[in-house]
């Protein structure tokens, strides 16, 4: 009897956390293009549009109420490059917003803080008569490089490529480029130090050492 209760119970258990989350055992339900093992969305997501254009990488986590969508502006068919790309070991608290129109790449080991929005779309503004959000300028592709670290509230717009192991601050909205290993903060970002002021693993090796003797 107790043996039946304990197979029931982790039963009702292991159906809680399938619903929970969407995992790789979902990908072909939902249809995404690829969605790596060990990887999970957390539910309850707020939205997913255009998943034969996204996928993902292996051992990443999303937090839940994200939306990604992926709606090409130009000619495109399931089996193309995907319009949306997320790598592998990504981390993204909840509220990830990501808007892919032509391409939008997050590279690997990439961590992202609650409420980021990311887009390659932009609005065109040179008709003065036309209500902006009624015009779509073309879009830009967008790339975040690994090992990056996005704080809570950034935004990344159109056309823009975040190096790698960048930090870019919280509430930050990156219009421009940033360079590898640079921090970033403000609105528009600003790199307010750049990779060649930071500490290498040989100098955190040689302080180290110092302190041993």
């Amino acid at each position: 009897m107790l043996h039946a209760v304990a197979t029931a119970a982790v039963a009702v258990g292991r159906g809680a956390l399938h619903w929970a989350s969407l995992g790789p055992g979902d990908a072909g339900r939902v249809g995404f293009a690829a969605f790596g093992e060990r990887s999970f969305i957390r539910q309850p997501y707020s939205d997913i549009v255009g998943a034969p254009g996204i996928a993902i990488g292996a051992d990443t986590l999303i937090g839940s109420g994200v939306n990604l969508a992926a709606v090409p502006q130009d000619e495109w068919s399931p089996g193309d490059e995907p319009l949306l790309r997320i790598g592998s070991r990504v981390w993204a608290a909840p509220g990830l917003h990501v808007v892919a129109h032509r391409r939008v790449e997050i590279g690997d080991d990439v961590w992202i803080g609650p409420g980021v929005y990311i887009t390659d779309a932009d609005h065109d503004r040179s008709d003065p008569d036309v209500p902006i959000g009624h015009r779509m300028a073309p879009a830009r592709p967008v790339r975040i490089g690994a090992g990056s670290w996005l704080g809570t509230g950034v935004v990344v717009l159109s056309g823009v490529t975040i190096g790698e192991r960048v930090t870019v601050g919280a509430n930050s909205v990156v219009c421009d480029d940033l360079p590898d290993g640079s921090v970033a903060v403000g609105a528009p970002a600003r790199v307010v130090r750049e990779a060649s002021a930071l500490p290498s693993a040989a100098d955190d090796d040689q302080r180290r050492a110092g302190g041993d003797q």
